[in-house]
């Protein structure tokens, strides 16, 4: 059954409220004209496009998850790398995991190991990448920092976060000393951050808008080009706790209380390098007229800028100019509506996880591996099959 007449009624009853969802809320008149003047100061015109970097690479993941019937969640994660020519490089995380009864739990266990494993085969492969080339990673970069200073609540992996916030410290180290653009480019996002900033910068100091960054640019920006003026990120949506210089031995002690005593010293160096980390430079991008805008991230010392998260204060704008190159190559790689960046999209259907593979191949590998039959709980069953 297709529930048409029923979905008919649903719009029909709606219609007002529907409508009201595609343009921003006509009530709020003064805040949305401080918004379109704010967003035309901050507007620029694109660079003529062009290969800013002579060596280009992509990073993307994949995963899926399925709970057995015996309790047991399995989670497969998998990244793939590819560069200039035929370089490709792969990597692949399988876990169990047994009773995990919050599923909020099991979806940032996930998220987080996809995270992780984009930053790791970079890291992994980083002496095959030549001084001075662009990495896209698909997905913001600043985001991965601002969820993942509590621990997670699984036994044997609290320290997760860490380890993610580790390994990027030590990625944006690499990068600085190679003279490596590390891109984060997210193809959708429904951040607030830029809406926040224009706002400031007109003295309203509201901390959620109701207002998406995206909304503005779908709005005011139809069938334009250009890229918003280049946000630093710093404090903005760090943990206050983390940047207030206390002992980092008291945060740990609060935050991450199941680590093991033996990784309390880890844990603490990396909590004490938060506030000294690189800030994030992130703009918004229409490479094409009509096409959806990108958002974009890249660590400020991938620019040439030393400031550090606990440098920067919200909100603080800058050079345009900075991120001219970055948005060059953008352009260039640009291919299409469904094509937002060439390699992006290569990378993206390669690595592609389907559900077919996971239910007839890898669930058929694993049993046949372990020797026992692989059986979905009644849920897993109703929404695979």
């Amino acid at each position: 059954m297709k529930f048409i007449g029923e979905f008919v009624n649903e719009i029909e009853a709606k219609r007002s409220g529907l409508y009201s969802l595609f343009g921003l809320d006509e009530r709020a008149g003064e805040i949305e004209s401080a918004l379109r003047e704010q967003l035309d100061r901050r507007w620029h015109g694109l660079p003529a496009p062009g290969e800013a970097f002579d060596t280009e690479f992509s990073v993307d993941s994949s995963s899926a998850s399925r709970s057995l019937c015996n309790g047991v969640d399995f989670f497969i994660i998998r990244a793939l790398m590819l560069g200039t020519g035929d370089y490709s490089r792969k990597s692949m995380q399988f876990e169990m995991v047994k009773g995990i009864r919050d599923s909020r739990v099991a979806v940032d266990f996930e998220r987080i190991l996809r995270d992780l494993i984009e930053i790791t085969i970079v890291r992994d492969n980083l002496g095959d990448v030549p001084d001075g080339a662009a990495v896209l990673i698909d997905g913001n970069l600043y985001g991965r920092f601002t969820h993942l200073l509590r621990q997670l609540n699984l036994r044997g992996w609290e320290h997760l976060p860490l380890t993610l916030l580790d390994a990027m410290q030590r990625l944006f180290e690499d990068c600085v000393d190679r003279g490596i653009t590390l891109v984060g480019v997210s193809k959708f996002s429904k951040t607030r951050v830029l809406t926040t900033a224009l706002l400031a910068e007109r003295g309203y100091r509201l901390a959620d808008p109701d207002y998406l960054d995206v909304e503005l640019l779908y709005r005011w920006r139809q069938g334009e080009t250009g890229y918003t003026t280049p946000l630093m990120l710093g404090e903005y949506a760090i943990e206050k706790e983390a940047l207030s210089g206390r002992d980092p031995r008291d945060y740990v002690s609060r935050y991450f209380p199941s680590i093991p005593q033996s990784r309390r010293g880890w844990a603490e160096r990396v909590i004490d390098g938060v506030p000294s980390s690189p800030a994030v430079v992130m703009f918004h991008i229409i490479p094409k007229e009509n096409a959806q805008p990108m958002r974009v991230d890249i660590p400020a010392c991938s620019l040439g800028v030393t400031k550090k998260i606990s440098d920067v204060k919200p909100f603080e704008f800058t050079d345009p100019g900075l991120v001219e190159q970055v948005a060059r190559q953008l352009v260039s790689d640009f291919g299409g509506r469904d094509v937002y960046n060439a390699l992006l999209y290569i990378v993206d259907r390669e690595v592609r996880l389907g559900v077919s593979t996971v239910d007839r191949v890898y669930r058929s590998v694993l049993g046949r591996e372990l020797g026992v039959p692989i059986e979905y709980d009644r849920s897993t069953r109703r929404f695979t099959y």
